[in-house]
């Protein structure tokens, strides 16, 4: 009588860590399957963490880390060690309701608990290059506030003193920055502040100059200048928008539907439902809200060029007026964008008689 054996093989458990960043330390939490191996805190560095990994290294491992300020070179650097990682929206972790306790401790658990559990979603991470170009326009986008805040401080300093320059709604112009240069405050130590704060703002106003020159000069470039010019095509987008748009949003064919973008983007409208009664609020406003506002402006000029959008502007203004009725018109300035830029198709519209 002859015994069979059959030889079986072991299924290999995940390892799931779950690490709460910081700018100095970490917490850092490893489960597998029901058990918690290791939580402990380590030094906020790639070094540290990779010495307290190598003890499961050639495990299957997943990591998790709240998406934030740390950006996602500490992504990279899990996935090229060999490691699966997810960078989680904060937004979208699960919550106990109740808790009124929160820690470091806590937290990463949290999220080794949740990741095991596949109870968490991860955000698109940009590839290297892609995130280089994003900061190209981030930098303006931050030289464009810096302006605007010496703007406001410039003409709350004019206003203490009881002066006023005329000026017309929108950019300055050098005729007005010229008359603010001739301004005398008649005290020697706030007419030397006054000067200096028209220097930070002609400092910034250069270097907003030459980075919008470097936004441009990004668009001209092979990945870009395609797209760019078929976004450019619709009225109310510019290059600065259209460079804005495509490195925020990235491919949009990762959006299997229409619908999932303008949910990305935060231009879905929110509901509340119970029973037979179902109520649309205001729109999420989740993610991107740079992209929001540029949306918006375009939706204005767009709706003075294209006849389709303008009727579609007036027939939601008379039933939900005319703030609602803009950001209907963004929504479906931003799903034209998407279908543009899949079809490779220009964009249609019908010029007004």
């Amino acid at each position: 009588m002859s015994v069979r054996y059959e030889e079986r093989t072991e299924k290999r458990s995940k390892i799931y860590v779950g690490i709460d960043v910081h700018l100095r330390q970490w917490h850092v939490t490893v489960f597998k399957e029901q058990e918690e191996l290791l939580s402990t805190p380590t030094p906020g560095s790639w070094e540290a963490l990779r010495k307290l990994l190598e003890r499961w290294q050639g495990q299957e491992m997943v990591v998790a880390y709240e998406a934030g300020f740390s950006g996602f070179w500490l992504h990279d650097a899990l996935v090229s060690w060999g490691a699966e990682c997810l960078v989680v929206p904060p937004t979208l972790i699960p919550r106990e309701a109740g808790s009124r306790v929160k820690t470091d401790r806590r937290d990463s658990r949290k999220l080794a608990f949740l990741l095991s559990r596949g109870f968490l979603k991860r955000v698109w991470v940009p590839s290297q290059e892609e995130r280089f170009d994003r900061e190209v326009i981030r930098q303006r986008h931050r030289l464009v506030q810096d302006r605007r805040r010496l703007q406001c401080q410039l003409k709350a300093l004019l206003h203490l003193y009881g002066l006023t320059i005329e000026v017309r709604p929108g950019r300055w112009s050098e005729e007005y920055i010229q008359r603010l240069w001739q301004v005398h405050l008649g005290h020697e130590r706030s007419q030397e502040s006054y000067r200096r704060l028209l220097e930070r703002h002609d400092f910034v106003s250069r270097q907003l100059r030459d980075q919008t020159a470097l936004v441009r000069d990004l668009a001209t470039g092979e990945r870009y200048d395609k797209s760019v010019r078929l976004l450019c095509a619709i009225p109310g987008i510019g290059v600065i928008t259209a460079m804005e748009l495509l490195t925020e949003l990235g491919d949009l064919r990762r959006f299997g539907r229409a619908d999932r973008l303008a949910a990305y983007v935060g231009l879905t409208p929110s509901q509340y439902s119970s029973g037979e009664h179902v109520r649309m609020g205001h729109i999420t406003r989740s993610g991107k809200g740079s992209v929001r506002g540029m949306l918006v402006e375009a939706a204005w000029i767009l709706i003075g060029k294209d006849v389709r959008m303008k009727q579609t502007y007036e027939r939601i203004k008379q039933r939900a007026g005319g703030k609602r009725a803009i950001v209907a018109v963004a929504r479906r300035l931003l799903l034209a964008v998407r279908q543009v830029l899949i079809s490779g198709q220009p964009y249609q519209y019908q010029v007004p008689a």
